[in-house]
């Protein structure tokens, strides 16, 4: 079994709490009911889900394997991707700035 420092799982802890906050806002802005009726369960069902200890834990294993939880129209990119971006901006300000110099 590998040794995980204090750090990494302090790390996963605070991640896994923004991950529970962010479901539970969403879900706070959706409704309960509207939850419940997509998954074609009940509301007491779904508010049971949401308060569960295991609903934390599943947050934890979330964080735990790296993955996060955004909304469908949110944009995730991997780093590699942003930092080509940012060096292609870079080379094209760069670029235009000598043409007006």
């Amino acid at each position: 079994m590998e040794t995980v420092s204090a750090t990494s799982t302090e790390k996963t802890r605070k991640d896994a709490a923004k991950i529970q906050a962010e479901v539970l806002r969403r879900l706070a802005s959706v409704t309960q009911t509207k939850a419940a009726d997509r998954m074609g369960v009940s509301v007491s069902t779904v508010s049971r889900m949401a308060s569960d200890d295991r609903f934390s834990d599943f947050c934890a294993l979330l964080a735990a394997i790296d993955l996060k939880v955004v909304s469908r129209d949110a944009l995730a990119v991997e780093q590699s991707e942003l930092s080509a971006v940012e060096t292609l901006a870079f080379k094209y300000l760069e670029a235009k700035r000598e043409r007006v110099e």
